[in-house]
């Protein structure tokens, strides 16, 4: 059985066949804060099999993928091995915020989903930060999605099966939903549980960096009761 959260990610897990439906709500609606160009340089965060540059390697000039997971990165480069402007980039499980394969770039537009509740501490989220404003072009924007600022598991449960109700897949999110509840991803939520950051935390480090940053008024993802940060450059 998995110990970790990056044990687990390392693995064919449920979530495999599952993401594509948060994200297309994603990017439904990301638009209105993140135009895009075809001159574009985008930074996927936390990238999986691929779902943004599946989305997006057409209406951007260039994306790039970090992620811990060599599986899902094998996954993404063989969809794209014809697109000479997507990248995927492994970075270390064991050191997961060196983003040292895209040193000295930088990107119009960051992109970080459903990543931060699996760190370890607040103090590794404002690294984060530290990193993507390093990253971050004149002008650039980024967005932090899918953050949990307070306890509720049962709000996030209710909130994803109201959305995919509407969405007309409720039976697939149900079907989810008890293959987690007997799989090594429960056991592991008990274990290590999510990291919790409140909305008066996120914006507190975002000033110490400097970082003009606030919380967009709509739901980003299928989870409503979590927040989406974004910051402009």
């Amino acid at each position: 059985m998995s110990a970790t959260w990056l044990d687990f990610w390392q693995n064919k897990n449920e979530f495999d066949d599952s993401m594509t439906t948060n994200y297309a709500y994603f990017l439904d609606r990301v638009e209105q804060y993140i135009p895009l160009s075809k001159t574009m340089r985008v930074l996927d965060i936390g990238s999986g099999p691929g779902n943004l540059e599946d989305a997006w390697y057409n209406r951007v000039g260039e994306i790039h993928g970090l992620d811990i997971s060599t599986r899902y990165n094998e996954i993404a480069r063989a969809k794209h091995a014809q697109h000479s402007n997507v990248f995927f980039h492994d970075i270390s499980a064991d050191d997961y915020l060196d983003f040292s394969p895209v040193a000295g770039r930088q990107f119009d537009a960051i992109i970080v989903m459903s990543v931060v509740q699996y760190y370890r501490n607040a103090a590794e989220v404002e690294q984060l930060l530290a990193n993507i404003k390093s990253l971050a072009a004149p002008g650039a924007k980024a967005l932090v999605c899918d953050l949990i600022v307070e306890e509720g598991v049962l709000g996030d449960v209710l909130s994803i099966l109201g959305r995919s109700l509407r969405q007309g897949k409720l039976l697939s999110m149900l079907r989810l939903l008890v293959r987690l509840r007997f799989s090594d991803y429960y056991k592991i939520r008990q274990q290590n549980g999510f990291l919790i950051v409140p909305e008066r935390d996120w914006l507190a480090m975002c000033k110490r960096l400097n970082m003009n940053a606030r919380f967009v008024p709509e739901p980003l993802t299928l989870q409503q009761e979590r927040k989406n940060l974004l910051i402009e450059f």
